[in-house]
């Protein structure tokens, strides 16, 4: 876990060193000036990724290269989630590959109440307490322009690694069963990222 971003920043690092030599090597060739977005509105779905089911954010570029993004996702898994990150793109105007890396938490649920296998064999009610979950990601991205604006649509995919490996207490009612337990588990933040979002470009 604690290699996950050091590992990420050196690829960043890699990955802007030949977007800007890639850019260096492009003056030299006469181009259309094209205004470019400074201020992407994000709206997102996918499994694992920034967002949850459904996210929105915004995407702000300080560079030709490089942007903080952040936002929150409504619906997930795990109550609701914040996110914040930067990410490093090998072309200039905020299009085609980027790497990122950041942070997202999950708020959880304070009373997570339904009916789950006991270790008697029956399903019973249970009540659990989800646990807030904070997660370090790395991610490849790739975006695509859409229309004559500066729309866009774009897929992440990565890694998302957790920080507590403690994910539920039960509260209330028989011990569930290892199979439930195993359930709750997978559905909790972290694992393989997969996420698809259309960016709305501003000024």
């Amino acid at each position: 876990m604690h290699k996950l971003i050091p590992a990420t920043l050196a690829m960043i690092c890699c990955f802007r060193s030949l977007a800007q030599t890639n850019q260096e090597e492009g003056r030299l060739t006469p181009r259309i000036n094209i205004r470019c977005a400074k201020v992407f509105f994000d709206l997102n779905t996918g499994i694992n990724n920034n967002g949850g089911l459904l996210g929105i954010g915004t995407d702000v570029h300080v560079a030709d290269d490089i942007s903080f993004c952040g936002g929150l996702g409504l619906v997930t898994s795990w109550g609701f989630k914040i996110y914040g990150g930067i990410k490093c793109y090998a072309k200039p105007c905020h299009k085609g590959w980027a790497l990122g890396c950041g942070i997202t938490y999950s708020t959880g649920a304070a009373d997570y109440r339904r009916k789950m296998e006991t270790q008697s064999g029956a399903k019973e009610m249970v009540d659990l307490r989800l646990i807030p979950q904070a997660n370090l990601y790395a991610a490849l991205y790739h975006h695509w322009a859409v229309g004559h604006k500066n729309n866009r649509i774009y897929m992440q995919l990565g890694w998302s690694q957790p920080a507590n490996p403690r994910k539920f207490e039960q509260l209330e009612g028989n011990p569930i069963s290892s199979n439930a337990a195993a359930l709750v588990r997978f559905v909790a933040p972290g694992g393989p990222v997969a996420g698809l979002g259309f960016s709305f470009g501003g000024k």
